[in-house]
C-alpha cells in the first residue's frame, strides 16, 4: 500500500493521473468482466482501438490501480522509484566534492573509510570515555591513517590524499546520525527514560475519580533554616514530602522536617493525608474552614520511590491499612510528573526567601546565601502551608484536561474544583480509618513495660483510661512487670500508642502527671533533657558523695561520745531498766520542755542566766518552772489582750 499523496503531486502529476484515469475508469468499473482475463482483454482492445493507447500501458495503469487500494490518486506517477541508485562510496580514482586546499587532507572515501569511522566512532564517541566528536577524529586518524612501528605507535602521518578529512567524518555522522543511540550508549537508560522518552499519557486517564490513588515524594528544599532558640545557629536544609491525588492534583498531606527522608517522614505524610486539616493548621497559626482543604482520607494505591517505600513497608500498608504501595523505577521521576511538577512551583514561591540557594554561590566575590538564613523550621512550615494552599484552591492548571461533563458543569482545573466534582460525580474512593489504628500501624514502633508506677517507655511514664479501670499497674505491683509493643511519634512525646492484646484495637496512652513537663516536646528534645539530667546527676556525685562522708564521719564522733558517756554497771537489771522505759520517756520529755523554755526565756531577757537549770537535775516541775511556763505561753498568745499586753 502506497499512501495518497495526490495533495503534494505537482500540476505534472495530477495531469498524467487524470489522463491514466479516463483511460480506465469504465474498464474497472465493469465488474465483475474486467477480472475475468479473457473478458479483460477484450474490454482493452476496445480501449485501444478507441483512444490509441496501447494495452500493455493499460494493463499498467490497472496494475497500479489494483495494488495501491483502486482510487484514481494510485495513477499518480511515482517519481521517488525513478533513476539508478548511485553509491557515493563507489571506488574511483576521482574525489567527488570541491577541490581541497593543497596539502590538506581529504580523499575519496571507500567501503574501507566507511568501517573505519564506524568503529572509532562506537569505540571513542559511544564507549565509555565520551569522547567529543574532533577528538573522535583525532583518534581515528591515530588509529588507521598513521605509520606506525612494530610496536604500534605512530611514527610518521600518511600522505594527506589518502587521509579522510575532519569535514567528511562529520558529514557521515550527520548522514548517518541516530539520536536515539547516541543518547542511550552515552547518558544511559535511566536518562533516556527520564529525559528523552516520549510523554504520550497522562496520569488522572485510567482513574475512576479522586482518592483511589496518590503519588508521595520528598525533596530537599532550596533554602537553608535557623534554630529556634538559637537564631543564629544555621541547622541546614529542609525535607519536604508531599502527598498528592492523582485524579484531582490535589496536595492531600505534607510534612516538614530536618531530617533525610526515610519511612518515618513517609509515614508522618500519610498520616498528614488523614488528619484534620484545621486542627493541624491552627498548630501554625492558620485560620481556615474544612472547605478549604477537605482531604482526610486513605488512597488505596500509593506511588512512591524505591527504597523509603518498599519491602516491609509496602507489607505493613497493604496489610493493615488496604493500601497498595507500587514502585518507580530508579532515576523515573517522570512517572510521578504532577508531584515533581508541585516542587518547581513550590521553588519558584520560595524564590525570595532568606537563605535561598544561589547558582552563582560559587562565582568571586558572590555572597554566601547560607548566612542569610532567618527562618526556622516552624515559620518555613507555615509558608510551605500558605503555598499547598494557595495551590489546592487558586492554582489554574492549564494542561489539564476536562472531560465533557465537567465542561457542562464549568467546572474549572483548579484542584480543589476537580476534587469535589469527582467526590460527587465520580466514583470516588474515599475511606477513613480510627485514628489510633492508623498511627499505630504508620509510626515507629519500640517496647514499654507495665510496672507498679506506669507505663514506661524510654524513660517517661504513660497512663490510659483501660489501664486504670483494669488496675494493670496493681497487677505489676502483685505479680511482675510485663512488656508491651508501643508506637511513638518522634516529634511528639506526650502520646504512645499500644496494643494490649495481640491482633487487638490500639490505645492511646498519655503521659503521668509526673513526666507532664515532657508535653509538646519530641522524642529527640525529651532525650536531650534525660541526658543532660543525667550528665548533670554524674557532675554532682562526687559533691553528694564528699558530703555523705562527712556525715558518716559525725554520726561515727556522736556514737563514740555517747558510749564514752554510758555507765558500764548502772546497777539495774536489765528487765528494770526495760520496765522503766515509759517512765523515763516522760521525764525527758519534761526535761526537754523545760530547757526549751529557760532557753526561750534568756533569749528574751525575762530570765537571769544565774539558777539556769537548776530545776533540771530535780527530775520534778517546780512551782517556779511552772510560773515560767504559764507566763511564756501568754506571751506568745499574745497576752490577755490579744495584743502581747499583760
Amino acid at each position: 500500500w502506497r499512501p495518497v499523496r495526490s495533495g503534494e503531486a505537482g500540476e505534472t502529476a495530477i495531469r498524467l493521473r487524470d489522463k491514466a484515469w479516463e483511460l480506465i475508469r469504465d474498464a474497472v468499473m465493469n465488474e465483475p468482466d474486467i477480472y475475468d482475463p479473457k473478458k479483460r482483454r477484450t474490454i482493452l482492445l476496445e480501449i485501444e482501438e478507441a483512444t490509441g493507447t496501447k494495452v500493455p500501458n493499460l494493463y499498467k495503469y490497472i496494475g497500479k490501480y489494483w495494488r495501491y487500494g483502486k482510487v484514481p490518486d494510485a495513477l499518480i506517477p511515482n517519481y521517488s522509484a525513478c533513476g539508478k541508485r548511485r553509491d557515493p562510496y563507489k571506488k574511483s580514482s576521482k574525489r567527488s566534492g570541491r577541490p581541497k586546499v593543497p596539502g590538506a587532507a581529504g580523499k575519496k572515501l571507500d567501503a574501507q573509510d566507511l568501517r573505519n569511522f564506524r568503529k572509532a566512532f562506537t569505540k571513542y564517541y559511544l564507549g565509555e570515555e565520551k569522547r567529543s566528536l574532533s577528538k573522535t577524529y583525532t583518534l581515528l586518524v591515530g588509529d588507521f591513517y598513521t605509520i606506525k612501528d612494530k610496536d604500534g605507535n605512530s611514527v610518521a602521518p600518511m600522505d594527506p590524499d589518502e587521509v579522510p578529512s575532519r569535514q567528511q567524518f562529520l558529514y557521515w555522522h550527520r548522514k548517518n546520525k541516530d539520536t536515539l543511540e547516541e543518547v542511550l550508549c552515552r547518558d544511559g537508560e535511566r536518562s533516556y527514560q527520564l529525559k528523552n522518552r516520549g510523554e504520550t499519557g497522562r496520569t488522572e486517564t485510567h482513574l475512576r475519580g479522586p482518592g483511589i490513588a496518590c503519588q508521595i515524594d520528598a525533596t530537599t528544599a532550596d533554602i537553608y533554616l535557623v534554630s529556634r532558640d538559637d537564631r543564629t545557629a544555621i541547622v541546614g536544609r529542609p525535607t519536604m514530602y508531599f502527598q498528592m491525588d492523582s485524579a484531582s492534583h490535589i496536595v492531600t498531606g505534607m510534612n516538614i522536617s530536618l531530617d533525610p527522608p526515610s519511612w518515618e517522614n513517609a509515614a508522618r505524610t500519610i498520616l498528614n493525608s488523614v488528619e484534620d486539616k484545621v486542627e493541624y493548621c491552627a498548630r501554625y497559626g492558620i485560620t481556615i474552614t474544612e472547605e478549604e482543604w477537605p482531604c482526610m482520607h486513605f488512597p488505596s494505591v500509593i506511588l512512591a520511590d524505591r527504597g523509603e517505600m518498599e519491602s516491609r513497608t509496602a507489607d505493613l500498608l497493604c496489610k493493615h491499612l488496604g493500601i497498595t504501595v507500587e514502585n518507580a523505577p530508579p532515576y523515573r521521576g517522570d512517572l510521578k510528573g504532577i508531584i515533581e511538577k508541585h516542587f518547581d512551583l513550590i521553588n519558584i514561591d520560595m524564590a525570595s526567601l532568606p537563605g535561598k540557594v544561589k547558582k552563582d554561590f560559587r562565582q568571586r566575590c558572590a555572597e554566601d546565601y547560607r548566612l542569610d538564613a532567618a527562618l526556622d523550621l516552624y515559620e518555613f512550615t507555615a509558608i510551605i502551608i500558605r503555598c499547598v494552599l494557595q495551590y489546592n484552591n487558586y492554582h489554574y492548571m492549564e494542561a489539564f484536561r476536562k472531560t465533557p461533563q465537567m465542561r457542562q458543569l464549568h467546572v474549572r482545573p483548579i484542584p480543589r474544583d476537580i476534587w469535589n466534582f469527582g467526590i460527587r460525580y465520580m466514583s470516588g474512593g474515599l475511606r477513613t480509618m480510627d485514628r489510633e489504628h492508623v498511627r499505630y500501624h504508620l509510626l515507629p514502633k519500640g517496647e514499654a513495660s507495665v510496672t507498679r508506677s506506669g507505663i514506661r517507655f524510654d524513660g517517661r511514664y504513660y497512663t490510659c483510661e483501660q489501664a486504670e479501670q483494669e488496675k494493670w499497674f496493681d497487677i505489676a505491683r502483685t505479680d511482675s512487670s510485663w512488656k508491651v509493643t508501643a508506637a511513638y511519634d518522634p516529634r511528639d512525646a506526650g502520646l504512645i500508642y499500644i496494643s494490649p492484646v495481640a491482633g487487638g484495637e490500639p490505645v492511646e496512652c498519655h503521659l503521668l502527671d509526673r513526666d507532664r513537663g515532657f508535653e509538646g516536646m519530641g522524642t529527640e528534645e525529651a532525650a536531650r533533657l534525660a541526658a543532660f539530667d543525667h550528665e548533670e546527676k554524674m557532675a554532682y556525685e562526687p559533691t553528694e558523695t564528699f558530703h555523705q562522708v562527712q556525715l558518716e564521719e559525725f554520726i561515727s564522733r556522736t556514737k563514740a561520745d555517747a558510749l564514752a558517756k554510758r555507765p558500764k554497771d548502772a546497777g539495774r537489771s536489765r528487765a528494770a531498766r526495760i520496765s522503766e522505759i515509759e517512765a523515763n520517756r516522760k521525764k525527758e520529755k519534761i526535761s526537754i520542755r523545760d530547757r526549751n523554755t529557760a532557753e526561750t526565756m534568756k533569749k528574751q531577757g525575762l530570765l537571769p542566766e544565774k539558777g539556769a537549770g537548776t530545776e533540771e537535775a530535780s527530775g520534778a516541775v517546780s512551782p517556779i518552772t511552772r510560773m515560767l511556763q504559764e507566763a511564756l505561753d501568754k506571751a506568745l498568745k499574745g497576752g490577755p489582750d490579744g495584743n502581747g499586753h499583760p
